[in-house]
């Protein structure tokens, strides 16, 4: 048996390790977490439970924090350090910084798991697919390995992985995914990456079974007790018959309300979409508006999506009784204060219920990002290092009307909730920021998150002040 340990700076329950974890325990090896942390509460972590293997999922934003503490442990305890996640995915060079032994990229849970059963037999681990290792003075760089198409053979996710968190008992919101991979090229998104990295490697999208879901949940409610079930695929239920098989499945077994994840041109094509959702148990959807100017939705971010389907979905949301979260962004390439302003209007004229919307983060290749440094919006020497933690302060192009894009951020969920705002949000927008309109988005876009996700109002005030905290503070 090894021991791996997770280690995270987020108090949040993600998905990847909840499924390596499911993976690993299964083979018998042992797994725990530690999140939210100082360095000296992630040493003591150590200290207790002697892993073989410290394992850092990140993002790019966090992957300067993940290194710190990666080199720290390593300089102290002498652990195996481990980098998975969307940074090391798609920046596979992270391996040449000092104090990372080893990176993961792609899906985890068959390279985790072949590297643990390595080392608890004792056996080389540097060929490991989708790891590259420092072995011997250099660094060997193992292909992709081929996805697993049977995704139902995977163990339900790990709950217990997270269990110490504070909040994690009975009650309140869980996710779930019923598939993995997104058939959609929306250029702001890394999954035509991901599709680039798995080419030839097998069916990217796949389902797992009605079936196979529903045991997950009922397992689930026997052991958390879950309020809602949040169903967080890239889009759920994009196959109608799948979709509407399961939701007779899950009104008939499962019986609680529902979060999820659609597209607005799905919810256009015809009322009966939102009904069925509505029938199961759905009471809020997120959908993607991204942005008002229908210009550059499709022809800079190719969203495919049109002004009209996503005032057709939010007419069939609304007359079904769904109410609806917006994703929306701010700050794009070739996007003027104008091209801003038409954001918010869209959110008005659809009546949205929880908008949501962060600044544009160009994450470096990505087709956006490309863009953005071809327009000349980016400085030549822009690198992931230039990522801030948040895209919710401020934005990394060089364009004209940038600050106060910057500032419409803080005010969009005020004007879009109260319209009579709109008026002074235009005349606070052309003051220079400030941490007071930092403080007011928080408390607003805290209004919104937890009337979205129907999450406790005490737990969730700990978890952004636990979390957060840099939101308000960093300039």
């Amino acid at each position: 048996m090894s021991k791996l340990l997770f280690i995270q700076n987020l108090e949040y329950e993600f998905m990847g390790p909840m499924y390596i974890s499911a993976v690993l325990k299964r083979a018998g090896h042992s797994v725990r977490l530690v999140a939210g942390k100082d360095y000296g509460g992630v040493s003591e972590a150590v200290r207790d439970f002697r892993p073989d293997v410290a394992a850092f999922p990140v993002m790019t934003g966090q992957h300067r924090w993940a290194l710190d503490i990666g080199r720290r442990l390593k300089r102290d305890h002498g652990v195996f350090t481990l980098y998975g996640g969307p940074h090391t995915t798609f920046f596979p060079e992270f391996i040449e910084e000092d104090g990372v032994d080893a990176i993961c990229r792609g899906e985890g849970e068959d390279a985790v798991l072949e590297l643990m059963d390595a080392m608890a037999a004792g056996r080389d681990f540097s060929g490991v697919a989708n790891l590259s290792v420092k072995s011997g003075g250099a660094v060997r760089r193992n292909d992709i390995r081929c996805l697993r198409a049977d995704v139902d053979s995977y163990p339900f996710c790990d709950r217990e992985l997270y269990s110490g968190l504070p909040g994690a008992g009975p009650g309140g919101v869980k996710g779930v995914i019923t598939s993995r991979g997104c058939v959609y090229k929306c250029t702001f998104c890394f999954e035509e990456s991901m599709k680039a990295l798995y080419r030839d490697k097998g069916r990217y999208v796949r389902f797992r079974s009605a079936g196979g879901v529903i045991e997950e949940l009922k397992a689930l409610k026997a052991v958390c007790a879950p309020r809602t079930i949040y169903f967080c695929d890239d889009v759920f239920g994009i196959n109608k018959e799948w979709l509407y098989g399961f939701l007779d499945m899950y009104k008939k077994e499962i019986g609680l309300e529902f979060i999820c994840l659609i597209r607005a041109d799905v919810a256009a094509s015809d009322a009966e979409y939102a009904r069925r959702l509505y029938d199961a148990g759905c009471r809020v959807v997120f959908f993607g508006v991204e942005t008002g100017s229908e210009r550059l939705r499709n022809e800079v971010l190719k969203k495919g999506l049109s002004d009209a389907a996503i005032r057709r979905a939010a007419e069939n949301l609304h007359a079904a009784g769904i109410r609806f979260r917006t994703y929306n962004i701010l700050g794009l390439p070739d996007e003027t204060l104008a091209d801003a302003f038409r954001t918010v209007e869209m959110n008005v004229s659809i009546k949205a219920d929880y908008p949501w919307c962060s600044i544009f983060s160009p994450y470096p290749r990505t087709e956006l990002a490309r863009y953005a440094a071809e327009k000349g919006y980016l400085s030549p020497d822009f690198s992931p290092d230039d990522i801030p933690q948040s895209f919710f302060i401020s934005s990394g192009l060089l364009m004209k009307d940038i600050k106060r894009i910057e500032n419409l951020h803080k005010f969009f969920q005020t004007a879009v909730l109260w319209p009579w705002t709109l008026p002074l949000v235009k005349a606070l927008v052309r003051l220079p920021p400030n941490p007071l309109f930092r403080l007011w988005f928080g408390l607003v876009y805290f209004y919104c998150y937890v009337r979205s996700e129907k999450r406790g109002f005490y737990g969730t005030l700990f978890f952004a002040l636990r979390n957060y905290r840099s939101v308000l503070t960093k300039g």
